[in-house]
């Protein structure tokens, strides 16, 4: 039984996993006229998958920086505000 198995295996992935990876399949699908004629299918597929993802990474990777950008300038908003709180109060201290 061991050695007569099936070779699907993909049936040994969680059915999160399976979903995700038939997503990708879906997602690389707009490549098979490349890899259809490379010498070798199956690592020419596997360079297009790692090509879809970067091109995930570098859409996520643009959206973190622009979250980073905007609460930089939150950040610097509050510092300034705090900043003329404490003057505020050390003039009026003074007064």
């Amino acid at each position: 039984m061991l050695f007569n198995g099936t070779k699907d295996w993909k049936q040994y992935l969680s059915l999160e996993d399976e979903e995700r990876m038939n997503e990708l399949l879906r997602k690389i699908s707009k490549y098979r006229g490349a890899y259809k004629n490379a010498s070798d299918i199956k690592i020419a597929q596997l360079w297009c998958a790692l090509l879809e993802t970067r091109k995930e990474n570098k859409v996520l990777l643009k959206k973190i920086q622009r979250t980073e950008r905007f609460f930089s300038a939150m950040f610097e908003i509050q510092r300034k505000n705090e900043e003329e709180e404490r003057e505020l109060l050390a003039s009026l201290e003074k007064f």
